[in-house]
């Protein structure tokens, strides 16, 4: 059955969101449409609450195919999420696999082209990534930013400390951080130390196995620290506590610039700095297994499903901190 008409989520700024009804014309060539059944909210989508966006935000998507565009092989009925980079799928990059390297990428969904806060979504076929049968959509979807963007990050640090390591440091105990806790006994992190100002966040860390760091002061204390927060402050522990020879993994985002500061201690710290930014669909196989071992649990901490019309609420909750991860969940995903 053809749908045409569908509800969508307006950001114009200053923490105001609108919703309309809009037609849906026919599905462009090699496009899918989705229901969307389930939307996270991510702690970057806060910047769009403030600023405004032009297009539907919301990047965190599992769904169900319900039409397709001409030149697609997909049945309606497949249940997928989706992945954020609309890559090209001919660069020398994506042609290795590297689709989050793609030298052509300019569009995420949700940033430059609508997203997920909507009742449907159509987004290019190849963005679209199946949901084997006995994984739930609603922990599918931790598999994008919060397990997907961890796993790749871990994958990235295993290759400068393939031994792995006794112990690290998370600072951060946001959603990804919280992933980077959950799947880090996969990569040969023998045990977790958490930082997190939040009592909450905190206690949410502790629930799934780390434990509070007691000493942010002083120096040399872990090979590996994870970066989750992306405030100063936190970037400046990240420094001060890592090891000679060990790895600060980069992934808290924040409106700063991430400053190496010309200091003693910096220059005399032998050390590696990872950047990483979300994860190739060649590792997608593998962090099914990873959602496996871990999803639910991370689910049942994380995650409030709410419906798209309580999404202002949810913004107002997820801001003032009552709220880690969110869900818009259809009727049809409960």
């Amino acid at each position: 059955m053809t749908t045409t008409t569908s509800v969508r989520a307006r950001f114009p700024g200053d923490g105001r969101i609108d919703f309309d009804t809009v037609a849906l014309g026919p599905v462009a060539d090699g496009e899918v449409r989705l229901r969307v059944d389930v939307c996270a909210l991510c702690g970057s989508d806060k910047r769009l609450l403030r600023s405004g966006s032009p297009v539907v935000p919301g990047h965190e998507i599992g769904g169900t195919v319900v039409e397709t565009g001409a030149g697609v092989d997909l049945p309606t009925g497949t249940r997928a999420i989706v992945y954020i980079p609309v890559f090209c799928g001919t660069c020398r990059r994506c042609a290795a696999g590297r689709t989050n390297q793609c030298l052509r990428l300019t569009q995420l969904i949700g940033w430059q082209r609508d997203g997920g806060f909507a009742e449907h979504v159509d987004v290019p076929a190849r963005c679209l990534l199946p949901v084997p049968d006995d994984v739930p959509l609603t922990t599918a979807v931790l598999g994008l930013d919060t397990v997907g963007t961890a796993a790749h990050a871990l994958r990235l640090w295993q290759r400068v400390q393939p031994d792995g390591v006794d112990r690290a440091l998370v600072v951060g105990a946001g959603p990804l951080g919280l992933g980077v806790i959950s799947v880090a006994g996969a990569f040969g992190v023998g045990a977790v130390d958490v930082a997190d100002p939040h009592e909450g966040r905190l206690a949410t860390a502790v629930a799934l196995g780390a434990r509070a760091a007691e000493d942010l002061d002083s120096e040399n204390q872990y090979d590996l620290v994870v970066e989750v927060s992306g405030a100063t402050a936190a970037r400046e522990t990240a420094q001060r506590v890592v090891a000679p020879g060990g790895a600060v993994v980069v992934l808290g985002e924040s409106d700063q610039p991430y400053a190496m500061p010309a200091t003693p201690r910096w220059r005399r710290t032998d050390c590696f700095t990872i950047r990483s930014f979300y994860f190739p669909t060649s590792e997608v196989e593998a962090n099914w297994d990873l959602l496996r071992d871990s999803g639910a649990a991370l689910r049942d901490r994380l995650t409030v499903p709410l419906a798209l019309a309580d999404l202002p609420d949810a913004f107002a909750r997820f801001v003032a901190g009552d709220y880690l991860k969110p869900c818009i969940v259809s009727e049809d995903a409960r």
